[in-house]
């Protein structure tokens, strides 16, 4: 081998060598992550587990992902993280920002500093067990995990030790006091009188309403979602029993329909409304939430559902939770996301919808209790907000 080429060949070896060489100590973190990896030091410290990372190296960046994958965990050395950045800043702008995000590169740090992997067992209460849920779906359940309130101790707890006993909240059954509870608004459409309705009939641009059978008919006119709600005198920050008995028997088994409650601005174009919503579909899924998240909280299987029956869904607000029943079964429970005062109660029904409803009942703690004949000759206005769709986003795969 003549000289050139010997220098030739030297050259290409150290550059392959730079190339080839990383630092395997290299600690690298793109600045919108570091107060969570901070929480994440923290709430492993908490649980006895320690990390030096600056010394031992790790790698978080934004990149590209494909289209459903919201981050990534790379098994190199150091471990090396992605967090796709339009997810992340689509979910930026919207209510519970904080925690969807700690939720995400949380669990990407349990796959390369816990050597977690994904789990998708599912607690008796229907909720995932752990926020390492991920990869292949299970039954095409959407990844939507409610981390927040105090399901997020739990999740943290699990998460940093896989052995976790089931949580408190698998035992919280419903066993809140609702003595003294009067209607203090009660709709039977019994009639077309308004003195019987209370709701005043209409048949607008956008929806119909007629009495069938004592039962209020509403008809959609539109090919997108309706938000409909009265205005009443009841704070959803008070004490509160509201239900409502639906039947959906057509349109497609996906279509979302049930309750909600909360604060809707005067100005229809105004998205900042405040709408807790409880809702079910004829797929017998079960959904709640608050609108100005980004997505539902998390979706349930509910064999109590009637698929194109009639289906009484019930709300119990007692101080900050919110009990959900089915035809009287207890489903669930959650802290509630609204914290201003609110006075709209209402229902929601799908693009095209034909639904019908009937006893819709607000009960309430009150020591003047007005009796609910009473209340139902009050006539009131159903007002309306058109929405592209009720069915909130789910949540990328981890």
């Amino acid at each position: 081998m003549n000289r050139n080429k010997i220098s030739g060949f030297l050259l290409f070896v150290i550059l392959l060598g730079f190339v080839s060489c990383k630092d395997k100590d290299e600690y690298s973190i793109n600045s919108a992550f570091t107060t969570i990896l901070q929480h994440f030091e923290d709430e492993g410290s908490i649980r006895g587990r320690t990390f030096n990372l600056k010394q031992t190296g790790l790698i978080v960046e934004f990149a590209d992902l494909d289209e459903n994958t919201a981050g990534l965990c790379h098994y190199e050395d150091p471990i090396r993280i992605e967090i796709d950045k339009s997810y992340w800043n689509e979910i930026s702008s919207s209510a519970g920002a904080d925690l969807m995000k700690e939720n995400l590169l949380f669990h990407e740090l349990g796959h390369g500093l816990l050597g977690r992997k994904h789990l998708n067992k599912i607690l008796e209460n229907g909720d995932w067990k752990s926020m390492m849920c991920g990869g292949d779906k299970v039954d095409d359940r959407p990844w939507n995990i409610n981390y927040r309130g105090m399901r997020r101790a739990y999740y943290l707890d699990e998460l940093f030790n896989e052995s976790t006993p089931a949580p408190d909240f698998l035992s919280n059954l419903f066993g809140a006091d609702i003595a003294g509870f009067t209607p203090s608004m009660y709709f039977s459409f019994n009639s077309e009188s308004k003195q019987d309705t209370g709701f005043d009939l209409v048949d607008n641009s956008s929806f119909k309403t007629t009495i069938d059978n004592s039962r209020l008919k509403f008809q959609s006119k539109l090919n997108k979602a309706l938000l409909l709600y009265i205005s009443t005198s009841i704070n959803i920050l008070s004490d509160f029993i509201f239900e409502v008995t639906f039947q959906y028997p057509t349109g497609n088994a996906t279509d979302q329909y049930g309750l909600l409650f909360g604060t809707v601005p005067a100005d229809p174009t105004n998205d900042s409304e405040s709408i807790e919503y409880f809702s079910i579909n004829n797929n017998r899924k079960m959904f709640m939430g608050n609108r100005t998240w980004y997505s539902f909280y998390t979706q349930l299987s509910k064999p109590e559902i009637l698929a194109g029956g009639k289906n009484t869904l019930k709300v119990v607000k007692i101080k900050q939770m919110l009990y959900y029943f089915i035809n009287n079964v207890y489903g669930y429970c959650s802290e509630i996301e609204a914290t201003e005062s609110g006075t709209n109660f209402g229902f929601m029904t799908p693009p095209n919808g034909i639904i019908w409803l009937d006893d819709f009942t607000i009960s309430t703690k009150s020591s003047a209790g007005v009796s609910a004949r009473v209340q139902q000759i009050q006539v009131v206005e159903l007002k309306s907000k058109t929405i592209d769709t009720f069915e909130q986003h789910t949540i990328k795969n981890k």
